[in-house]
């Protein structure tokens, strides 16, 4: 087994998105969020053994920590600003389904706090305190503590 090192963990500006109580939907009243890490690189992308900082290749490596059912009282970003918000891990009720997708698998994130700082219109930052259970993709399970920017991202309507 191998460690996914703070050296894979560059993260982009992510997307948070709110689903309308009266939506059609299981996420429906909950929120969304999705942070893309900077591409890395690979010898074999189903080989962790290869993985490596930068975008030489010869392949790159794309992926996002998705997560989603986040269930907190607020429907839009200025009801999220300064507030802090702490979670179970699954499966106990109320937690975040979140996973990163590696080596040919959705690999489990446990995320037990989030800390949202001072909301614009349309951002807010976030850190966020998660637990990467990575030993599908053969890789050392491990704690990391995520500096996002998250931009509003509105669903659309029909």
């Amino acid at each position: 087994m191998i460690d996914f090192t703070d050296d894979f963990l560059n993260l982009e500006p992510g997307t948070i998105t709110f689903s309308p109580r009266d939506l059609d939907s299981p996420g429906a009243g909950t929120w969304t969020i999705d942070i893309p890490l900077a591409p890395f690189s690979a010898d074999n992308e189903y080989a962790p053994e290869t993985f490596r900082p930068g975008q030489a290749g010869p392949e790159l490596i794309k992926t996002e920590f998705r997560l989603d059912y986040i269930s907190v009282p607020a429907e839009d970003l200025s009801e999220l600003s300064g507030r802090t918000f702490t979670f179970p891990v699954n499966p106990e009720e109320g937690y975040i389904d979140g996973s990163i997708y590696m080596v040919a698998t959705h690999n489990p994130v446990d995320i037990t706090r989030i800390e949202f700082g001072q909301a614009t219109n349309e951002e807010i930052p976030a850190t966020l305190h998660a637990e990467l259970i990575l030993e599908t993709a053969e890789m050392n399970d491990r704690t990391a503590v995520l500096e996002a920017t998250l931009r509003l991202r509105q669903l659309a309507t029909s």
